[in-house]
């Protein structure tokens, strides 16, 4: 009796104590997700812009074709078929940014009446560089195009899009930390670190899709970990599969692959190492099934846009030739590719912008998760081998992204291991909080000021 009622206080502590760390994680979050969407400066390049005109031909008018919404890509990513532009892009993030535009959609009369009412603009729709490019080349070409001013629903909307597509990336990162039984101090230097410490922050302002790619990652393999019982218990791993946890592992990978292309070899190899061979065939009808839907929506929209499921907007592109074959695009040298995205090539590397990362990559490596750096590495080497390692003209390694909060892992399992304790490892804490603050410094003022 005296143990059962000494034992009670202690359970209810400790489920106070939990439900208290939830509370604070989700305060986080929510900030996080407030603060990047403030951040946002609007359309910052072809890239996003090429995103967008997708999104919204797909959405509000059922079609593949931009119209003349291509002005938004500024003739720059697209593609060309049968007289007509196309996005160049993978559909998965403009599939997944769907609900937003949508949204924004519906927001833009408002927000246009409002500016005109005013006078002021209420939601900046494009950074400055990006609206003189706009204005310019429209002018330029005579080619009507949907005015900027007229897209600031659609702007908030997508901010708010963005930033919660990161959040949940962060939040697939503690929940892998603290599986891994990570102190709150751990999961919080890794969470910060990834939010601010790294390219992943300002990217999250933005419609991309590696940050969407990135958190379709995480989740994929947190989805395996759940189903499979892996993880820190994986010697004591369930025999019987839990499928919706294997079914949503599925969705977020095939998600992943519809984002962007090349990030489907990361996803395979990640899981492929992270699973047992035992265990792949009682997880594997699950993961297709989980997989297929966003599967057969990419291929369905090759078909239409292209004239063929396997038939990509690159292969049609209407600028660079290089992109139109595999051989070519990928015909770079890999070591001058290893060390422009690794190293400090071209001022873009992660040495350079983003030191912090490559102490989440000594985690890994020094740790279980090693297997995860091993899956990945197929895909570093042929992302090395890209015509455009540095992310083309922003000059950074944007391209990596994907792989950051797998990193972000890392640098949780590096703090438990050296930065926890007395003494020396308070030095250790010290040095890691202050790095991954010049990180930040390093990888915002640089992608900011060539975003202009």
């Amino acid at each position: 009796m005296v143990t059962g009622e000494g034992s009670a206080p202690d359970s209810s502590t400790s489920t106070s104590v939990r439900a208290r760390a939830r509370r604070i994680t989700g305060l986080a979050l929510l900030l996080v997700v407030l603060a990047l969407a403030w951040a946002s400066p609007g359309l910052v390049s072809s890239n996003d812009g090429s995103h967008l005109a997708l999104a919204r031909a797909l959405v509000l008018r059922g079609e593949t074709t931009l119209g003349d919404e291509v002005a938004l890509t500024l003739w720059v990513d697209r593609s060309r078929r049968d007289g007509h532009d196309h996005s160049d892009r993978p559909p998965g993030t403009a599939l997944l940014a769907a609900p937003a535009v949508r949204l924004g959609a519906w927001l833009d009369p408002a927000l246009l009446q409002t500016s005109l009412d005013t006078k002021e603009i209420v939601v900046q729709p494009a950074a400055p560089r990006y609206a003189e490019t706009y204005v310019a080349r429209v002018q330029r070409l005579g080619r009507r195009a949907p005015p900027l001013l007229a897209l600031q629903g659609t702007a908030l909307a997508l901010a708010l899009h963005c930033a919660s597509v990161a959040a949940l990336g962060l939040l697939g990162v503690l929940v892998l930390l603290r599986r891994r039984g990570a102190s709150p101090a751990a999961q919080a230097f890794a969470g910060l670190a990834l939010g601010i410490g790294c390219l992943w922050g300002p990217y999250s302002t933005v419609l991309f899709s590696h940050v969407t790619a990135g958190t379709c990652v995480v989740w994929a393999v947190l989805g395996l970990e759940l189903g499979l019982g892996l993880g820190p218990s994986e010697p004591h791993a369930d025999p019987v599969p839990r499928r919706l946890p294997l079914v949503l592992a599925g969705l977020a990978a095939g998600w992943a692959a519809s984002a962007d292309y090349l990030v489907g070899l990361l996803v395979f190899g990640v899981g492929l190492s992270a699973v047992p061979v035992r265990r792949w065939l009682a997880a594997l009808p699950w993961v297709l099934l989980g997989a297929l839907p966003i599967v057969g929506a990419t291929l369905a929209y090759h078909d239409a846009a292209f004239g063929s499921p396997w038939s990509l907007g690159y292969d049609h592109h209407a600028n660079f030739e290089f992109a139109r074959e595999r051989a070519s695009t990928f015909g770079g040298n890999p070591l001058h590719g290893l060390w422009v995205q690794w190293g400090a090539g071209a001022g873009a590397g992660v040495l350079v912008l983003s030191p912090v990362m490559l102490v989440g990559a000594v985690g890994l490596a020094v740790s279980r998760e090693r297997r995860w750096l091993l899956g990945a590495l197929p895909w570093i080497l042929l992302l090395a081998a890209h015509r455009t390692p540095a992310g083309g003209a922003a000059e950074d390694h944007r391209y990596l992204l994907p792989l950051m909060p797998l990193l972000a892992v890392g640098l949780g399992r590096a703090w438990s291991r050296w930065a926890e304790g007395t003494g020396r490892a308070r030095l250790v804490a010290a040095g890691l909080v202050l790095l991954a603050a010049s990180s930040g410094a390093f990888a915002w003022s640089h992608v900011l000021a060539v975003w202009g």
